[in-house]
């Protein structure tokens, strides 16, 4: 069995039991495809993103970068003409700061360059961050410039005439007049680790919720959230394969220990000492998660906060003059509530829709400006999964005829809603922006053999224009097939071969595992996607499975709560159970010779069942994994665990330190050092366990990568090793050449 393996130089690090024979070498840095998939960000780069489209329905702006760049220009597409210009240039140049680096990796945005913009009310005017500071663009005159004094600037947003432009920087909330006049300071933080204007890590990282700041309808008012981190635990994140550089310390709430301190409070935009601050007062000790902030034209200032087990939640409408609130609705699940992002939606007089799952899965009510139902819009029957716009007295929603796929809709007070048949017809997974003004839609979708494609379509559903991407594309289709495993109502799994596999050829299996919870509009491991990499695994000579169990989302409120107290044992016990129904249904598959891998919540779940369940699985690739779930953050936690004061017995059950002395199977960690969301001391504790209770392991330190591993080479050399680790594991054999792709 093979010592660790340090092959990215960290200085030290707990060493495995020696082994008995020399660990084979990795296979050479030789392979195209894992070269080209690293390099073009898994074929994302070229691709249109973050799109928008300009209030008059005539444009769409988005962002693209070269087929194989990191840095983003900003583009223009005439929806009448088809012609697409570029506005900015790509430019990659600039070190970010440790704020924007923080909210980047929040978000999971590998690339550089441009990677937001805010486009005004009347569609006018650009605001783009690059080099270290906004820039201002007159679209009409295709002329930018940068905004004095705003390096460091962070968040830009138009007010609703585009008449000013408020941004954060160095922790407070600064007003200026656009095109020109003099910045003005709306706050001044109460001490060093007090922000204004800014989202917490919690808020960014669990809730969605990026914004920490809200202008009023009228433009004359904000509200900000003022976040005190003085009673948060700091975490030192340092690069250990760099121990020159000085660490880090960031403000992270694990489990049980104190979350930031967030009060949400009401500024005059002309700003001004004459004219304090308002804040917005409800039962913080009670509620003290801010979980989204909502101020549209017809609505009040609405506010949904939740209780810290997430278990009850309300939606207040607050008085911006005075502060004071009054409940419009509370929502309880005794397991925990899903947050909607988009929810709740107003219409101009002040309705709004709301998301429940009270009825055993998600469903959309409509209500009064008072909180009052008023009407089921949405029926869980049509399993909403996401908000794509409200305009006109309209709702444009994702449904999910069943987990994989997604088709749009629209809903109207008073009318069923409407399927809309825009993009490639067939299973897909899809995802829309709705104009400003309603009516013009840019859909994006993608299906098992075409990679993301986005159009733009009118009201009456025509398409106006294909935003033009310059990604390369694979040479390959994928092999991927979709099954319910065991027939309706079981395990939903895709099955990948080897595209050069020989008729009768049994093969070992490698199930490729998240099978966590994560958000319920998140789109899952299995659906109408082209799964890429995963083909390539196959094509090494493996069959590779993947297992949606219990715990993920689009299968109703008990499937999903299921996991509820423990993180291990039901997401366990699913992937065996559909791993023995793969072998009863799947000639191929050699179930006896099974290995499992993934990535975050996957790395756990693969770490765990190498450990739990040696009958079924003879190795595990953990990539960051957590192992110790009171080391992981409290939002996110504590939704399936609760407080580990309470409910001790929870964390004992889910963790997997515990299980360290049992591993007799083969297993390899791999981890950046600069992980900031799962810290690397999660695969340390791991390693030193198993080293303690003599278990031989590997673990791959993956030098200055975070949790995204966004590096090319450190992606592409993941995958060599993981192939390599399976087939010494497995005792796969390499298939043939595969056949050519057809011209």
């Amino acid at each position: 069995m093979p010592a660790l393996l340090c092959p990215l130089g960290l200085t030290a690090m707990v060493a495995a039991a020696v082994a008995a024979e020399p660990a084979p070498a990795p296979p050479p840095p030789s392979d195209p495809f894992l070269r080209q998939h690293a390099e073009t960000r898994g074929f994302r780069a070229g691709r249109p993103t973050a799109v928008q489209l300009s209030p008059d329905g005539r444009a769409a702006l988005f962002l693209r970068s070269g087929p194989r760049s990191r840095a983003q220009a900003l583009l223009e597409t005439d929806l009448a003409t088809g012609v697409t210009r570029t506005l900015v240039e790509a430019d990659g140049a600039g070190a970010l700061s440790p704020e924007e680096a923080a909210r980047l990796e929040r978000q999971r945005i590998t690339a550089r360059g441009i990677t937001h913009f805010v486009l005004s009310r009347d569609g006018a005017r650009v605001v783009y961050g690059l080099g270290g500071r906004l820039w201002l663009l007159d679209r009409a005159a295709g002329r930018a410039a940068p905004l004095p004094g705003t390096e460091g600037a962070l968040d830009p947003r138009f007010s609703p005439d585009g008449r000013a432009l408020a941004y954060v920087k160095r922790g407070d909330l600064y007003v200026r007049a656009v095109p020109g006049g003099p910045e003005r300071r709306l706050t001044r933080a109460r001490g060093p680790d007090v922000t204004n204007g800014l989202a917490e890590f919690v808020a960014q990282e669990e809730m969605d919720r990026d914004e920490g700041y809200w202008w009023s309808p009228d433009g004359r008012r904000i509200a900000y959230a003022e976040v005190d981190e003085s009673a948060v635990e700091r975490r030192a994140l340092c690069d250990p394969a760099r121990p020159a550089r000085p660490c880090e310390a960031r403000a992270y709430p694990r489990a049980g220990t104190p979350n930031a301190k967030v009060r949400l409070k009401v500024v005059a935009a002309a700003g001004g000492r004459a004219v304090p601050a308002v804040e917005v007062r409800w039962d913080a000790s009670r509620y003290p998660y801010l979980a989204a902030v909502r101020w549209a034209k017809g609505g009040p200032l609405a506010l949904v906060v939740q209780d810290r087990l997430q278990q009850e939640e309300q939606v207040l409408a607050a008085d911006p003059a005075t502060g004071a609130t009054r409940a419009l609705l509370t929502e309880r699940d005794d397991a925990w509530l899903n947050l909607w992002p988009g929810m709740p939606a107003f219409l101009p007089d002040g309705r709004f829709w709301w998301v429940t799952e009270r009825g055993g899965a998600p469903e959309v009510e409509l209500r009064a400006p008072d909180g009052a139902r008023l009407e089921l819009s949405v029926p869980r029957a049509l399993g909403y999964a996401g908000f794509a716009g409200a305009e006109g007295g309209a709702l444009v929603f994702l449904g999910v005829p069943d987990p994989t796929r997604e088709e749009l809709y629209r809903v109207r007070p008073g009318t069923p809603p409407e399927r809309l048949a825009l993009g490639e017809p067939g299973p897909a997974t899809r995802k829309a922006v709705l104009a400003p003004g309603g009516g013009t839609l840019a859909v994006t979708w993608s299906t098992l053999r075409r990679l993301p494609v986005t159009a733009v379509f009118g009201a009456d559903g025509a398409r106006l224009a294909v935003l033009p991407s310059v990604a390369e594309e694979p040479a390959f289709v994928p092999t991927t097939e979709l099954r319910q495993l065991g027939g309706a109502g079981g395990t939903w799994a895709a099955v990948l071969r080897p595209r050069a596999l020989g008729a009768g050829a049994r093969l070992p299996v490698v199930v490729d595992v998240y099978g966590g919870p994560v958000p319920a509009y998140y789109v899952p491991q299995v659906a109408h996607r082209p799964m890429l990499i995963e083909q390539w695994l196959a094509d090494q000579g493996f069959l590779v499975a993947v297992f949606e169990g219990r715990g993920t989302p689009r299968r109703g409120r008990a499937w999903e709560r299921a996991i509820a107290g423990d993180l291990g044992t039901v997401p366990l016990e699913d992937q065996v159970a559909a791993l023995e129904a793969l072998g009863r249904e799947v000639p191929e598959a050699d179930v006896a010779r099974a290995g499992i891998t993934g990535w975050s919540f996957g790395g756990y779940l693969a770490a765990l069942a190498v450990m739990r369940r040696p009958d079924r699985f003879q190795a595990a690739v953990a990539g960051a994994p957590v192992t110790e779930w009171e080391q992981y953050d409290t939002y996110y936690t504590e939704r399936y665990l609760g407080l580990p004061g309470e409910r001790p017995e929870a964390y004992a059950r889910s963790g997997l330190l515990a299980w360290a002395p049992r591993l007799e199977r083969p297993l390899l960690l791999l981890h950046g050092t600069a992980d900031d969301n799962v810290f690397l001391s999660h695969s340390l504790a791991l390693a030193d366990a198993l080293f303690r209770a003599g278990r031989p392991f590997e673990l791959v330190p993956i030098a200055g990568a975070t949790h995204s591993v966004p590096e090319p080479i450190a992606a592409e050399r993941r995958w060599e090793w993981t192939a390599a680790f399976f087939r010494r594991a497995l005792g796969a054999v390499r298939p043939g050449p595969p056949p050519a792709p057809a011209p």
